[in-house]
């Protein structure tokens, strides 16, 4: 089955200025010590960067760039907004938007407290304090650096084969984060946002205990801290849609510029819990709302694996029941259809929060989280 493209897409189609876009990144490049990077590739070299003077250094070369292709982005965004209320045109032919926002209000208020302990206790690890990181610094965190020998090639091949997935390509990722690319797999299915929430199943089982135990033998002393970082990494990507859901429904109502970028690094930064420059204000929409189907796919993908979970046990991908089930939700129709097969009537964000908060070591071992040792010392964070 492919995955169809929907409809309420098209009528904020741009061919021509997409087209331009996609050259311009291509051709786009940031100079690195004498030799050329090319756009799309600088925010992973910035992440394999230990030293925090050079990471800053390329991030503000990623900065100009961005600045360099913001006059495009400016142009499709005026082409989005001439036929009127951008958020009203969607939520005509699909979710919406305010809506949608307003019910995540308490997923936010839910995973403030816990984020930002994670996050406070990973800059910790590289001595940097959290009112003081920036975008680059969580960019090298999210990395995942410590980790990357337990996801050997031969081994992840292995694991992909007992957990049914494709063993396919991961670009320029390495590590837990290809692994979790290949976990996700290429979306196919009859509706994209069931398609993806699939995807997200199986990509979170990179920060499962028993996964890791049996498909990657890892100890489940040694996994415990690798599996409070995936938690974290994942509470982070749905603070980052919420805000990017957040910024739209603020942006498409201005058409001021210095306005615009005010509201993308201001709400971003809040709830990232790091400085995230202006420049990227465009770069971050590629299409109107797109944040609203990712936000649904992650929300259904963590009512996915807590009915698998619930029905056939934490080893859930080796029960072919399971694989049953994730092949009727492949061919669901609709979200609703997905939701009506997992025996819900309406999408909810908490399954996903629990999923992540029993991960978190900050969690299990009280507010605030273990001891951190660094340069400056050993202090609660």
């Amino acid at each position: 089955m492919t995955t169809r493209t929907p409809a309420r897409w098209r009528s904020f189609a741009t061919p021509d200025l997409d087209r331009a876009i996609e050259a311009a990144e291509r051709q786009a490049i940031v100079m690195w010590r004498g030799q050329p990077v090319h756009f799309d590739a600088v925010p992973e070299r910035i992440a394999r960067i230990d030293d925090r003077d050079a990471r800053d250094r390329l991030h503000s070369g990623h900065t100009e760039a961005l600045e360099a292709l913001n006059p495009l982005y400016e142009q499709r965004l005026a082409a989005w907004m001439e036929g009127g209320d951008v958020a009203a045109a969607v939520a005509k032919r699909g979710p919406d938007p305010t809506t949608l926002a307003a019910e995540l209000e308490p997923l936010s208020l839910h995973g403030e407290t816990p984020y930002h302990a994670a996050l406070r206790r990973y800059l910790a690890l590289i001595d940097i304090e959290q009112g003081d990181a920036t975008q680059a610094d969580l960019w090298h965190v999210v990395r995942g650096d410590a980790w990357r020998n337990w996801f050997g090639d031969r081994e992840v091949g292995r694991a992909m084969e007992a957990t049914g997935r494709a063993n396919g390509e991961a670009g320029d990722l390495d590590g837990w984060r290809a692994t979790e690319h290949r976990l996700a797999g290429q979306a196919t299915g009859e509706d994209p946002t069931v398609a993806r929430a699939i995807g997200v199943a199986y990509a979170s089982l990179v920060g499962s205990p028993e996964w890791l135990a049996d498909e990657l033998g890892v100890d489940a002393g040694d996994g415990a801290q690798f599996v409070d970082f995936a938690s974290f990494v994942r509470l982070w990507k749905l603070r980052r849609l919420t805000a990017l859901l957040r910024y739209e429904l603020r942006l498409y109502g201005s058409d001021d510029p210095a306005v615009q970028r005010a509201y993308y690094s201001g709400i971003v930064s809040h709830l990232t819990g790091v400085a995230v420059p202006e420049a990227g204000y465009l770069a971050a929409v590629g299409r109107p709302f797109a944040s609203v189907s990712d936000l649904r796919s992650a929300i259904l993908g963590g009512m996915l694996i807590e009915v698998l979970e619930q029905r056939h046990g934490l080893h859930w991908w080796r029960e072919p029941e399971s694989t049953q089930l994730v092949e009727r939700l492949a061919g669901a129709s609709s979200v609703d259809h997905a939701l009506a097969e997992l025996g819900y009537d309406a999408l909810d964000w908490r399954p996903v929060l629990r999923q992540i908060r029993t991960r978190l070591i900050g969690e299990m071992s009280g507010y605030g989280g273990p001891n951190i040792t660094t340069r400056a010392g050993t202090r609660k964070v």
